[in-house]
């Protein structure tokens, strides 16, 4: 009897164990498709807190997807139906968590669009100190519509469809309109009505050491800002990032002398208050 009973609780650790071995870093970004009227499958992508990408696929009778974030969450840690897909590099990620951090809840709520062509949802998840998430809507489409006007749910909903195509997606059948709209560079930074061909051009660079240095700015690379100044667009958010050095400040300085506006840029990124935001490379010559 007593051997019967080591043996039990030997088996009985080695599941514990195993159970615990089978959880993954916390889930902190996922987009997932199920269609159970016309057909039946689901469609999984998932972001761990390291980096690590998570994909499943097939039918929702054999996977059984669950309904509600808090189910879903438990699910993406511990089902064995998902499988590692690759890794984001740090730099990656850290732009990731950073729009994670600071995305805001969607107003509204969901409503009814189409009819059996199934649901696909995408969440932001944040983890308070005990551990306890917080699910932050990006997006619903098909059967069911929401679209979070956010910058950062925008850019983390993009991520989401470039990284796991295969999980299917309605937002350009939904509407045109979906997501970012690119705006001109002038209007996005507030200096629109600037004469663009009578201005000149000052660059200082901000070390986060040395602190700034001033810039020569050459004539070719006077007439490649001010081009991008007339033609470049901005395209989206890239993170929320803030960074003190690596930046070059670019002023606009008029003929009387008078400086009318200035944008700062961070290795091709735009910088703003809020993050950092991408500009369309066809406009710089």
């Amino acid at each position: 009897m007593r051997k019967f009973l080591l043996i039990a609780v030997a088996l009985l650790m080695i599941g514990i164990l195993g159970s615990a071995q089978a959880e993954r870093p916390s889930i902190i970004l996922y987009t997932a498709y199920r269609q159970v009227g016309w057909g039946d499958a689901v469609q999984i992508g998932a972001i761990d807190i390291d980096g690590g990408l998570w994909t499943a696929r097939g039918y929702d009778s054999e996977l059984k997807w669950p309904y509600g974030w808090e189910n879903q969450i438990a699910y993406l840690q511990t089902s064995d139906f998902l499988a590692e897909a690759g890794k984001l590099t740090n730099d990656d990620l850290f732009a990731l968590k950073s729009l994670v951090s600071t995305v805001s809840a969607p107003e509204g709520k969901p409503s009814g669009w189409m009819c059996d062509a199934g649901t696909e949802s995408s969440y932001a998840l944040r983890y308070d100190r005990e551990g306890n998430a917080e699910a932050i809507l990006l997006g619903m489409t098909g059967d069911d519509f929401l679209e979070n006007t956010d910058p950062n749910a925008q850019a983390l909903y993009l991520k989401l469809r470039l990284l796991f195509p295969f999980v299917r997606c309605y937002a350009g059948e939904i509407s045109e309109s979906w997501g970012f709209q690119p705006v001109p560079l002038a209007a996005f930074c507030g200096l629109e009505g600037i004469d663009w061909d009578s201005v000149t051009v000052s660059a200082v660079y901000e070390d986060c050491e040395a602190g700034p240095r001033e810039l020569e700015v050459t004539e070719g690379e006077a007439k490649r800002v001010i081009s991008l100044m007339k033609n470049g667009v901005v395209t989206g958010k890239e993170n929320a990032l803030c960074v003190t050095g690596g930046t070059k400040a670019l002023f606009f300085i008029d003929r009387d002398g008078k400086a009318v506006g200035s944008i700062t840029l961070y290795n091709g990124l735009l910088v703003r208050n809020d993050g950092m935001y991408s500009v369309q490379k066809n406009a710089v010559e």
